[in-house]
């Protein structure tokens, strides 16, 4: 677990210092009419975000209704779903968008304002955190709980597991949340002696 999250994290790393090397070989910033377009695609893969998200939320609180084995398996491929198809690609290009608009307008960088730095920080725990643990609940645990001759009700993994998920999911929205909150207060303006 440990090397995939350190692996993770050297991926977002490399992203944001490749976003950073093709930025500073740009000498124009973003006009302004590029500058909507990219805020546009950073609005809607936040809302992908949220949405993939969300989606795991709902299966998780409908498998606690869940009793048949088969009913937590496909509750276990839907969140798999919603991970591969929606939360990933939305984290990743929430990322990208908001590291590109960062570098390439008036803010100046990612280190110049302390939101725009929290964001990019916060993103990148969030992206963390998420893959973290519903990656390990979803590819790990609950294949050994399905694996198991016990049915699932009668498993105190299965309970943990679930419990993991709902402080997870609920960690990942208050991240989130609090990331969109700053994005629109913009509390603490610049860092001193960032130009």
């Amino acid at each position: 677990m440990f090397v995939f999250i350190f692996t993770l994290l050297a991926t977002l790393l490399l992203l944001t210092l490749l976003c950073v090397f093709i930025s500073k070989r740009l000498s124009k910033k973003l006009t302004r009419k590029r500058k909507q377009w990219w805020l546009i695609a950073h609005v809607l893969s936040v809302i992908i975000y949220f949405s993939g998200i969300f989606g795991q939320l709902l299966v998780t609180v409908a498998m606690t209704f869940f009793s048949e084995k088969a009913q937590i398996y496909v509750g276990i491929l839907l969140i798999s779903s919603f991970d591969h198809y929606l939360t990933i690609p939305g984290a990743l290009a929430s990322l990208f968008t908001g590291i590109w608009l960062a570098l390439r307008t008036h803010w100046g960088g990612l280190t110049k304002y302390y939101w725009v730095l929290v964001k990019w920080i916060g993103n990148m725990c969030a992206i963390l955190l998420g893959s973290s643990i519903t990656g390990n609940v979803v590819y790990n645990l609950f294949p050994k709980i399905l694996s198991s001759d016990l049915q699932p009700l009668q498993n105190p993994l299965y309970f943990q597991s679930r419990q993991m998920l709902f402080i997870g999911i609920g960690i990942s929205f208050i991240l989130l949340g609090s990331l969109v909150i700053i994005s629109y207060i913009k509390p603490l303006g610049k860092r001193k002696g960032a130009g």
